[in-house]
């Protein structure tokens, strides 16, 4: 069904439009990652989507990887499609240049490989303790008993807040960006647009409460360090602190552990694929790669800043573009038989999971130690486990489509002819 209002552009062959929806479209609520799979066309491998006002899709992973290195031509939409009703600036994320670069330098310190290397020993004995207390029940429902633990317990680490305090953040953010999506499929914009400010507004008040306590008495913590920061030779304003605050939870939380329920998901369903990796415990960064790179479940968006031809279309300034990840990430003419998992892909660490360029996920190494810590420590505790009957579900928001249930029915470990 297309959606409307819809005006095709002047610019824009009638031949290339399709009703490709990435918020609540057929293809995404099937499997998220595979969406652009389904709608592929080698002859024409950029179009232009009906819904949403319109904007092109890229679907080859040349092309997409091309406009995330290319900041000028396409540089970061932060309104989103479809579009936020609020104005919250995610710093440095939603940034260009030249006035994303001191953000950007100020940041990178704090993802830092050696400063991640130092929290393997806190998330290892999260996740240990989290799986001796599910190793005794029959399953799980993964997605709130496990995988939002880990990256949970950073972010409330980072701030300086008690582990309790995440689980009423974790709701308030659902009711953000998530729930709006099934309001808007039910009742239309205006109705998604009004639970967002609702939720927007819960947010807003946390965070500011949050930045006025650290402003009264430092700790150590993220938080305080960027109230004792600079940039450009000045202090950061309040405002900024509170949209970097943001940023860390919403770019560290939700994604880390949508991350870890796709690839536990999938476990469940290849036991095959989990005996490699319980039978290769020195190789799982490979297995780490590739499952990173199989659940590409972005779909980022960018912006023309002129008239341009790329990836094979004329596109005009103000145009806007979606970049699917899973889309490049399954292109078989980069990852030959791209829709299949192999933990011995050669160039798996190819993907664009944490997109690219200049805006590429500055949280990428501390996701991917939760990931490798999650498959060794889950695995050396509970091998067996399958997919229960009700399978998993999917929620989406504007640039994401992660599970929101995930259900476990832990067993006996078993083999079968599946091969890794």
């Amino acid at each position: 069904m297309t959606s409307v209002p819809f005006a095709k552009p002047d610019h824009v062959p009638a031949e290339l439009v399709r009703d490709y929806d990435h918020v609540n479209g057929p293809e995404i609520m099937a499997f998220p990652p595979a969406a652009i799979d389904q709608v592929r066309d080698v002859g024409r491998p950029t179009f232009f989507s009906s819904f949403h006002g319109g904007f092109w899709v890229l679907t080859r992973y040349e092309d997409i990887r091309a406009a995330f290195l290319d900041a000028e031509l396409f540089p970061q939409w932060g309104r989103g499609i479809p579009e936020n009703p609020f104005d919250r600036v995610f710093i440095p994320l939603n940034l260009d240049p030249p006035e994303h670069r001191p953000y950007r330098r100020l940041m990178t310190p704090l993802f830092s490989p050696g400063r991640v290397a130092k929290l393997d020993p806190i998330v290892r004995g999260v996740a240990r303790n989290r799986i001796a207390e599910l190793a005794g029940q029959d399953g799980c429902e993964f997605v709130h008993d496990f995988a939002l633990v880990l990256p949970g317990a950073n972010f409330c680490g980072m701030l300086g807040l008690p582990v309790s305090e995440f689980a009423n953040f974790n709701r308030m953010a659902m009711d953000l960006i998530y729930a709006p999506a099934l309001v808007r499929k039910e009742q239309g914009d205006d109705a998604a647009k009004a639970a967002q400010r609702a939720a927007s507004q819960k947010i807003e008040a946390f965070i500011g409460d949050l930045v006025t306590r650290r402003q009264r008495e430092r700790g150590d913590d993220v938080l305080s360090v960027l109230l004792d920061s600079q940039v450009d030779g000045r202090p950061l304003t309040v405002e900024e602190v509170h949209n970097i605050t943001n940023l860390l939870f919403f770019a560290g939380t939700d994604s880390t552990a949508a991350m870890l329920a796709y690839a536990f998901a999938f476990l469940a369903e290849h036991p095959g694929h989990r005996r490699w990796i319980i039978d290769n415990p020195d190789r799982v960064g490979g297995a780490v790669d590739e499952l990173i790179r199989f659940h590409g479940f972005h779909h980022i968006t960018r912006v023309a800043s002129r008239d341009a031809e790329f990836a094979g279309v004329r596109m005009k300034k103000g145009d806007l573009l979606v970049l699917p990840t899973g889309g490049a990430n399954h292109d078989p003419r980069e990852f030959p038989s791209g829709d299949q998992v192999s933990f011995t892909r050669s160039n798996a660490s190819h993907h664009v999971t944490f997109g690219g360029g200049i805006h590429r996920c500055l949280g990428a190494p501390l996701a991917t130690l939760q990931l490798r810590i999650a498959l060794e420590e889950f695995h050396r505790v509970i091998p067996g486990y399958e997919l229960a009957p009700a399978g998993a579900e999917f929620v989406s928001g504007r640039s994401k489509t992660i599970p929101q249930f995930v259900p476990l029915r832990f067993t006996r470990m078993v083999t079968d002819n599946e091969t890794a």
